[in-house]
């Protein structure tokens, strides 16, 4: 078997999760090595014991794996792992990366600019036409909207990603032959051809209620942002806002009535400093994804005034232009060195790239153009 097969298999194993695998990879480098280890080396290590030791050595063996790595073929599904280059930077940064990804359409996606739209099931109709609207605008502009593919926002945000004939992303709370919700079955063909629908788990796992949660990490760890539409008091989308703080990511909210259900929590967001947002340009200019001016020749008399925080964000895409030459850096060297945090520097990245200021060539490795 090949080495991300073998993690296929230790994904599917029940009590292993991306931490307790994550420990294993660290101690043993290559999921074949975890693969040979016999039961009792397995449970004599201290976060495994008998019981699941007895499951790991298992699966290698059961017609269970063979079967899901059949069936991967036989779908097209392309499976990226923890351990592969192309695996998604930003979500390799969290605290819990999930060891395997499944991923239906294209992969290409996950490395876009990302921007995650969320919100609650039972939206009004403001919610889902906000929702709409901006999943629009952000694909209007270029940038890849997430979402969970969820009824009511989530669902409207991929829409209007789809209205733009742009791409989405959806993030599933279950496997990918277990499309929830089933109203959604047509809209998660359509994000299939013209956009990415990826998850977690193995094929076959049914939507369970503790699947969500670890989704919605999924859902912010590859966004530079994370907004939401509408949210009562105990949302989900709340989950996904607070794992988007844990990041490190910007988290927006759309304002609604005092008196409406659904307002409670995305006001309460902003009330606790979520920025407030009516429309993408907002994030866009937040975020700073519009194209700024980087080029010394740009830096004259008739440019506009521009605020303080706009000032510092140029000033940290020179300070990563001036660690950069012609000799490739790693992404990571360029977060060590600029002393910035991970989504910062992929967020300027992208801009000094867009400028032509920068080359990306291939394995997050950059030099500078010029």
């Amino acid at each position: 078997m090949k080495e991300q097969e073998y993690l296929v298999g230790l994904n599917m194993v029940e009590g292993m999760g991306p931490v307790k695998i994550a420990e294993l990879l660290r101690g043993f480098s290559l999921p074949s090595r975890i693969a040979g280890l016999s039961a009792n080396k397995l449970a004599a290590l201290g976060n495994i014991g008998p019981v699941l030791a007895q499951r790991i050595c298992r699966i290698f063996e059961a017609e269970e794996l063979k079967n899901e790595l059949r069936r991967i073929s036989n779908l097209g599904i392309k499976i990226i792992t923890i351990i592969d280059k192309d695996y998604p930077y930003l979500l390799r940064q969290i605290y819990d990366p999930p060891p395997v990804l499944y991923v239906l359409g294209d992969a290409g996606n996950l490395h876009e600019t990302c921007v995650a739209v969320v919100g609650c099931r039972r939206a009004s109709f403001y919610g889902l036409q906000q929702a709409r609207h901006i999943g629009r605008q952000l694909s209007a502009r270029g940038i890849c909207v997430v979402s969970g593919l969820a009824r009511g926002i989530d669902s409207a945000a991929h829409r209007g990603a789809l209205d733009e004939n742009k791409k989405t992303v959806a993030v599933l709370g279950s496997g990918l032959n277990c499309i929830y919700p089933r109203e959604n079955k047509d809209l998660f063909g359509q994000i299939a051809k013209a956009g990415t629908v990826v998850s977690e788990f193995p094929l076959l796992m049914a939507p369970q209620k503790g699947n969500f949660p670890r989704r919605n990490r999924i859902i912010s760890g590859l966004s530079l942002a994370v907004i939401v539409v509408e949210a009562a008091k105990r949302s989900g989308s709340l989950i996904t806002a607070n794992f988007a703080l844990e990041q490190g990511r910007d988290v927006f909210a759309v304002p609604g009535p005092a008196n409406s259900i659904n307002a409670q929590g995305t006001n309460k967001l902003i009330k606790e400093g979520a920025k407030l947002v009516e429309s993408a340009q907002d994030i866009i200019e937040e975020l700073n994804l519009k194209l700024l001016d980087l080029k010394p020749e740009g830096k004259n008399k008739d440019r506009p005034d521009v605020s303080r925080q706009d000032k510092e964000v140029i000033n940290a895409g020179c300070e990563i232009l001036d660690l950069l030459s012609t000799e490739p850096l790693h992404i990571d060297g360029i977060v060590q060195k600029s002393k910035q945090d991970s989504a910062r520097v992929y967020r300027q990245l992208l801009e000094l790239e867009l400028k032509g200021l920068v080359k990306e060539l291939g394995g997050k490795r950059y030099v500078r153009v010029g």
